[in-house]
């Protein structure tokens, strides 16, 4: 820490937390961001009745004897404006005693040798940049012996006195530690102060955010937090890394096994060995068979192994981003899968090409429907996404035409915008539509419609033509599904003829349904 900055008056937190009061029994504990500018040892209450403001209080057991002894120096530190009173542990602090230090909302602490305590403090107290520096000192040590993301914000919290702290990435969502210390662009209460560091990734680049709100706003203690939290920043970004690690492995086995199962091939053969837990490939059997390292088992017991349901009756489900190809899946995969987790569902998220698979054991579809759309409503999921439920299936074999179900029915999804969870029994016939190569039919269907869509009207027209196509070529219906009268849509229908399509061509309706469709799917509406 630099010596040329302001030190500022320690508080009787910091004190407590790592000072001379660190072993103290703490009997009223509200209000401990008093700050504590001297210190006073009172042999008699008078001494006390003239104790200066922001003092620590410490009474002699001398003057601690006698019924309410210990009350009447309450009262005098409250008058006095003191920071707190330390008494002799030897002097009983009955009920009455703490009720009145909280209504008073004076600190009270007792101790076994006040004496010496206040020599303790007074040192302290002289040279506060010591003190601090203790405390980085200590939390330096502590983030070395700590592996894990909320290990390492969970020391901010539990030795830095009045501080809230939690890792968040930029978008806000929380990786670790506490929600009550804010996102990184909230604005700050007034009452304190918000200090923020970024922490870098493996590759050097903006990771995440290390946010700690504070009690109090001194610009010494913002320093010495921040300091702090620059200290945590290399065991983070090592802690991340291997947690980006341990997960990518992970994934990488889960969709690998759930390939494997949903195929109905077994495990992998000898020349790609299953890993262990460790990473490293099992040794084969002397005799070269394969069962050493797990090749040629059935996929169903290695799932089963793993603790994945596999038997029973299953409802899958896809998860697909609302928006594909606007965010890196590899990315934002530990994010989804530890948010969709949290929900402490029995199978795992399995991470795919362009979403990510789960499924429900022993529920309805409807039933899941209504899981999803919560979930995915309730979840702090790092970028928007869309689903599709398949129907309910027995086994392994059901579960695999769930899956595929579940895959139509998250495309289908998809053009219907974030959020959306789609069951496969309600699409009919739009499933057939939901496998379609949408954007390239799209493309095609701008050229063929290009006349339409150039009309000022043009959206207008398109939503017409569509509504007409879905009811068969009837206009009444037509009319109803737009909300317009029936004349409105044969007047469209004209200016739709007068753009050189005509809708009442046989061989012509399938194609410009499917134009409708693909137009409307990735977002088209024209103008009007």
């Amino acid at each position: 820490m630099s010596r040329s900055r302001p030190s500022g008056a320690l508080t009787v937190a910091e004190l407590v937390r790592f000072g001379p009061l660190s072993g103290a029994r703490t009997c009223a504990e509200d209000h401990l961001d008093r700050p504590v500018t001297g210190v006073s040892l009172v042999s008699d209450l008078d001494q006390a009745r003239r104790c200066a403001p922001q003092t620590a209080m410490v009474l002699h057991p001398v003057a601690a004897q006698g019924s309410w002894a210990l009350e009447a120096a309450l009262r005098f530190a409250w008058e006095r404006n003191a920071s707190c009173v330390v008494a002799p542990v030897a002097v009983p602090i009955t009920g009455s005693t703490p009720q009145l230090a909280e209504r008073l909302r004076m600190p009270l602490l007792s101790v076994a040798d006040p004496p010496r305590l206040a020599l303790d403090l007074a040192v302290a107290i002289a040279d506060t940049d010591a003190a601090r520096d203790r405390l980085i000192a200590r939390c330096a040590v502590l983030f070395g012996e700590r592996s894990s993301l909320r290990g390492i914000v969970g020391v901010l919290n539990a030795e830095v006195p009045g501080a809230v702290a939690a890792l968040r990435t930029h978008d806000g969502y929380l990786l670790a530690g506490r929600a009550a210390a804010g996102r990184p662009h909230d604005a700050a209460p007034a009452e304190g102060r918000r200090v923020t560091v970024p922490v870098p990734g493996p590759d050097g680049r903006p990771w995440a955010v290390l946010v700690a709100q504070l009690g109090e706003s001194a610009p010494a203690w913002a320093e010495t937090v921040t300091t702090i939290l620059e200290l945590a920043r290399a065991p983070l970004t090592a802690a991340g890394a291997g947690l980006r690690l341990s997960l990518s492995h992970q994934a990488g086995r889960d969709r690998l096994l759930l390939e494997t199962l949903l195929r109905g091939d077994t495990s992998p053969p000898r020349e790609h060995p299953w890993p262990d837990d460790a990473g490293q490939p099992e040794p084969h059997a002397p005799d070269g068979s394969e069962e050493a390292d797990g090749g040629g088992l059935p996929a169903e017991q290695l799932a089963r192994e793993a603790g994945w349901p596999v038997d029973g009756r299953h409802v899958a489900v896809r998860l697909r981003p609302a928006r594909p190809g606007t965010a890196d899946l590899d990315g934002v995969a530990p994010g989804v899968i530890a948010a969709w987790q949290s929900g402490r569902f029995t199978a795992p998220l399995v991470a795919g090409r362009d979403g990510w698979t789960t499924w429900f054991t022993g529920s309805d579809a409807e039933h899941v429907v209504r899981l999803v759309r919560r979930r995915l409503a309730q979840a702090r999921i790092p970028l928007p996404l869309s689903a599709g439920v398949g129907e309910v299936g027995e086994g392994v074999e059901g579960l695999r035409r769930s899956v595929r179900e579940a895959a139509l029915a998250a495309t289908a999804a998809g053009h219907l915008g974030p959020g959306t969870v789609e069951r496969y029994g309600s699409l009919g016939p739009r499933a057939v539509l939901a496998a379609l190569p949408v954007t390239e039919v799209a493309a095609a269907a701008r050229t063929l419609l290009a006349p339409l869509l150039d009309d000022a009207k043009s959206g207008v027209l398109l939503a017409t033509l569509a509504a007409f196509l879905d009811c068969a070529g009837s206009t009444g219906a037509a009319a109803a599904r737009l909300g317009v009268h029936r004349n409105t849509v044969l007047g469209r229908l004209e200016r739709v003829r007068a753009r050189g399509v005509d809708p009442d061509a046989p061989d012509h309706r399938l194609a410009l349904h499917l134009a409708c469709h693909a137009l409307l799917s990735t977002g088209e509406r024209g103008t009007g």
